[in-house]
């Protein structure tokens, strides 16, 4: 029999083991009745605002500070479009030591497209990851650095809503927030989600922009060597950043994705050998320019550290034919591997943001009592767990 010491000695080992694994139920329903149709301002602006409206809810249902940061563009309307942002605040908020970290998706999708994948998945991730932060603060988790998310609009017509968010939104925030400490703020940095749900284990199904082979073999040999060795399955998340600039942001997220273990999803990192993308030449911008598709290349321009995650886009699958096209839908897109790809890719976003928000032990009031004759705390850096003898 199993005595209570035992018992508290067993379940502290087990504890450390836990995998907090995503709502899978979640990113389904969230997909199929929020991301599953155009979210375009001139094709489908009734289901885009719908859309950006279900994102406000549900940042303010997970008990986020939240705004929308409304912006013109009058190039394409004179309707204000409009970026969504939740904010968990850390107990750092307001100060130098607070290492901002991010998580960010655009929303707005081509005319042409259903726009599951692209970025229905994204978004969906995010507001999960937001969901299992959010979680633990009610648990009683504190932070000490703040945790911005954010979905972008107009990310499809050039990047257009990120770059607001940063000069017309975040730039001022900070400043208000911060005041003189605003300038000597070293952030984490921004994790940008574009287009990550598309799992494919067939053979070659993982393709390179024409004429790169010679390219990346030379400059990412080890994601290189792994794709060959693996014959060009489409079965991994894609991570490019910045070596040098962005390495902390990557390691975090390389070392979550170990953490989670569902080895058959797999993550390769593409190391990208510059770190001023404003002095890239033509010659570069033609052998680089597919790395800069999404909206990290704003906060890279802007020098915050961000990096990138994607299934590559119309580089693999059945998303070489449906990207930003008719077919990037619920019947093409929404398989069980698809899904399961997004849980894990959420799970390691989910655990790498946890980790760099530097969570603290939450008040145990909550677990004493006068009957008590002892209580044994075991906090694992996600939730807090009260064994009583």
């Amino acid at each position: 029999m199993l005595n209570w010491q035992g018992f508290i000695i067993y379940a502290s080992l087990f504890v450390s083991q836990v995998i907090h694994a995503a709502d899978i139920d979640y990113l389904r329903s969230t997909i199929t009745k929020h991301f599953s149709d155009n979210r375009n301002h001139v094709i489908n602006n009734t289901n885009k605002i719908a859309s950006k409206e279900f994102i406000y809810n549900e940042f303010k249902r997970f008990g986020l500070e939240t705004y929308y940061h409304n912006f013109s563009y009058t190039s394409f309307s004179s309707e204000p479009f409009a970026n969504v942002i939740g904010i968990l605040k850390g107990t750092n908020f307001g100060k130098a030591s607070d290492k901002i970290i991010g998580l960010g998706a655009h929303y707005d999708t081509v005319q042409q497209t259903k726009g599951v994948d692209d970025n229905g998945a994204g978004v969906a991730a995010m507001l999960e990851v937001a969901k299992q932060q959010t979680g633990q603060s009610k648990q009683g988790v504190k932070r000490k650095n703040t945790i911005i998310f954010v979905s972008f609009d107009l990310e499809e017509q050039g990047l257009i809503g990120s770059s607001h968010f940063i000069t017309e939104w975040l730039d001022p925030w900070l400043s208000e927030h911060y005041n003189e400490a605003a300038k000597s703020i070293q952030p984490h940095g921004i994790i940008i989600l574009d287009t990550v749900m598309e799992y494919n284990t067939s053979g070659n199904s993982q393709k390179l922009p024409p004429g790169a082979e010679a390219a990346f073999h030379q400059l990412f040999p080890k994601a290189f060597e792994s794709m060959s060795s693996d014959n060009f399955q489409g079965d991994f998340l894609t991570l490019i950043y910045r070596r040098t600039a962005d390495d902390s942001l990557a390691t975090s997220m390389t070392k979550s994705w170990a953490a989670e273990k569902r080895p058959q999803f797999e993550i390769e990192s593409f190391p990208l050998p510059f770190v001023d993308v404003s002095s890239l030449n033509q010659t570069l911008m033609s052998l680089f320019g597919n790395f800069l598709r999404s909206d990290h290349r704003n906060f890279w321009l802007d020098n915050i550290p961000a990096i990138f995650l994607t299934d590559s886009a119309n580089f693999r699958g059945d998303m070489v034919e449906c990207y930003h096209n008719p077919c990037d839908d619920l019947a093409t897109m929404l398989t069980e591997d698809n899904i399961n790809f997004l849980g894990k890719t959420s799970d390691a976003i989910a655990r790498s943001i946890n980790e760099l928000s530097e969570p603290t032990k939450p008040d145990t009031s909550g677990c004493t009592g006068a009957f008590l004759s002892r209580v044994t705390f075991v906090f694992d850096g996600v939730g807090l767990f009260c064994f009583i003898i």
